[in-house]
């Protein structure tokens, strides 16, 4: 009889023995796996929305907020600056580029983010070069009031293409029942995917928002007419891209003191989230490996009452020709086996797990999060099959040596 016959009737005696130490070390390796893949998807999602957004101006208050409302479009706006202020920043030597953002509309939970043209030209930022941050699948840019240009999560979410139309509801989040504008903005562009939180964002021009929001009720040239002369135009966050880092660091240095507004480093503040995060990831891997040790432990158990329960089948196979050598080999094959199963499927279930959280944070934050198979994990199956062959090896020894007089 073949060892790998035998191995297999080994392995199915016991069945249910087995299949639970297996189990346990599948769902220890993958509790291990979903915690290096969320935090490597995690950490790279966070800075990819981060990239676009060098440095962010917005009302004095809390920076995370400031940085969760203008880059990840999540929370309350902190309130809202004068016009002013851009064009202070765009007089100002060390600013190559400042693009004002402005929230307060919504539209099916979509949130309206008044804007210019200029944030078509925003690149990418790290390892983007150049290329530019935001570009169309269809259509164009939008070039007068009430012209919207929807990102992609929005056009899949609401059916929305090129050429409808749509009226938004005032705040940031929406509610049923809630009050209409009487405007309609019409589509006139689809973003291409981001992969980050603006493909959930309606661009709009700046003063689309301003003629929405002047006054209410006022009528239409009224509303207009205030706007051209510069009454109420105010300005929730400006996206800043400084000339240089000698720049950055004499801007923000020029907005310490400043009394209405403040100037952050968004991904200063995501390095401060991965701080404190950091602290949880660790009390986590040190539990996931608590439990693979446990794992472990729970199949060297298996394999030493196994060995003890079938001595008298390994006294026979003594008898009939086998050496000690042959049945210690077979008995760590049967735990090497189990640790093996319990890795792969412990792999498979860590990955299935990390899509099925990608895809729900996905939708509860707008941050994408993604990872391939990481280096971490090719260390931790070495370091699990090593720690499974000891296991497996040192009962299997051992009892490898009792006397076959004993039992028979």
């Amino acid at each position: 009889m073949s060892d790998l016959l035998l191995l297999r009737r080994f392995l199915i005696y016991r069945w249910m023995q087995n299949s639970l130490a297996a189990a346990v070390m599948a769902v220890s390796i993958a509790l291990a796996v979903v915690i290096l893949l969320l935090a490597e998807g995690l950490h790279g999602g966070l800075v990819r929305a981060a990239n676009p957004f060098p440095m962010l101006m917005g009302a004095k208050g809390s920076p995370n907020q400031l940085v969760l409302n203008g880059v990840f479009l999540q929370d309350q706006p902190i309130g809202n600056i004068g016009y002013d202020q851009v064009e202070k920043l765009r007089l100002n030597p060390n600013v190559a580029s400042a693009v004002p953002l402005g929230f307060g509309d919504n539209y099916r939970g979509y949130r309206l983010v008044g804007t210019e043209p200029d944030i078509f030209k925003i690149s990418n930022g790290i390892g983007g070069g150049d290329k530019p941050w935001l570009t169309l699948l269809g259509g164009r840019t939008f070039q007068d009031a009430y012209e919207a240009v929807i990102g992609a999560e929005v056009a899949r979410g609401c059916g929305l293409k090129i050429g409808d139309t749509f009226a938004s509801i005032h705040g940031t989040v929406s509610a049923d029942g809630g009050a209409a504008h009487r405007e309609k903005y019409t589509v006139v562009g689809i973003l291409a995917p981001l992969h980050g939180p603006y493909d959930g964002s309606i661009l709009v021009g700046m003063e689309s928002i301003w003629l929405a929001h002047s006054h209410g009720e006022a009528e239409e040239d009224h509303a207009r007419s205030e706007v051209e002369h510069h009454d109420g135009r105010e300005v929730t966050a400006v996206v800043i891209r400084p000339a240089g880092y000698a720049q950055a660091m004499q801007l923000a240095g020029q907005y310490v003191k400043d009394s209405e507004v403040q100037i952050v480093f968004p991904s200063k503040i995501v390095v401060q989230l991965f701080y404190i995060m950091g602290n949880i990831e660790q009390i986590m891997r040190i539990f996931s490996w608590g439990v693979i040790c446990l794992a472990l432990v729970i199949i060297a158990c298996s394999l030493y009452w196994f060995i003890i329960g079938s001595t008298r089948d390994q006294a026979i196979m003594r008898a009939l020709g086998a050496t000690s050598e042959n049945v210690s080999a077979l008995n760590f094959e049967m735990g090497m086996a189990l640790v093996l199963c319990g890795s792969v499927l412990g792999m498979i279930l860590g990955h299935a797990a990390f899509c099925a959280l990608g895809s729900i944070l996905q939708s509860k934050t707008a941050v994408y999060i993604s990872a391939g198979f990481l280096p971490e994990e090719a260390a931790l199956m070495a370091m699990i099959l090593l720690c499974g062959a000891v296991c497996s090896w040192l009962p299997s020894r051992l009892l490898g040596r009792r006397d076959i007089v004993e039992t028979l």
